[in-house]
Protein backbone atom coordinates (compact mmCIF):
# COMPACT_ATOMS: atom_id res chain seq x y z
CA UNK A 1 0.00 0.00 0.00
CA UNK A 2 1.15 3.51 -0.04
CA UNK A 3 2.26 3.46 3.60
CA UNK A 4 5.63 3.32 2.68
CA UNK A 5 5.66 6.89 1.53
CA UNK A 6 5.02 8.23 5.18
CA UNK A 7 7.52 8.23 8.13
CA UNK A 8 10.81 9.60 5.74
CA UNK A 9 12.99 12.32 6.03
CA UNK A 10 10.27 14.27 4.10
CA UNK A 11 7.40 13.34 6.52
CA UNK A 12 6.35 17.09 6.91
CA UNK A 13 6.23 17.62 3.32
CA UNK A 14 4.06 14.68 2.21
CA UNK A 15 1.50 15.62 5.47
CA UNK A 16 0.93 19.48 4.00
CA UNK A 17 0.79 17.98 0.54
CA UNK A 18 -2.13 15.52 2.05
CA UNK A 19 -4.09 18.15 4.15
CA UNK A 20 -3.35 20.99 1.11
CA UNK A 21 -5.16 18.63 -1.63
CA UNK A 22 -8.70 18.36 -1.97
CA UNK A 23 -8.33 15.23 -4.85
CA UNK A 24 -6.30 13.29 -2.41
CA UNK A 25 -8.79 13.87 0.65
CA UNK A 26 -11.58 13.04 -2.08
CA UNK A 27 -9.45 9.18 -3.05
CA UNK A 28 -8.95 8.97 0.91
CA UNK A 29 -13.22 8.64 1.41
CA UNK A 30 -13.59 7.18 -2.08
CA UNK A 31 -11.07 4.13 -0.80
CA UNK A 32 -12.98 3.99 2.58
CA UNK A 33 -15.99 3.97 1.18
CA UNK A 34 -14.94 1.01 -1.11
CA UNK A 35 -12.90 -1.09 1.47
CA UNK A 36 -16.80 -0.17 4.07
CA UNK A 37 -18.65 -1.65 1.08
CA UNK A 38 -16.53 -4.60 0.63
CA UNK A 39 -16.94 -5.72 3.94
CA UNK A 40 -20.22 -5.37 4.13
CA UNK A 41 -21.15 -7.16 1.56
CA UNK A 42 -18.79 -9.94 2.25
CA UNK A 43 -20.79 -10.15 5.60
CA UNK A 44 -24.29 -10.12 4.15
CA UNK A 45 -23.41 -12.26 0.76
CA UNK A 46 -20.50 -14.24 1.94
Amino acid sequence: MASTTFGGSDRGYDMSLWYDSRPLKIGWFAMLGAVGAEVVFQRVFG
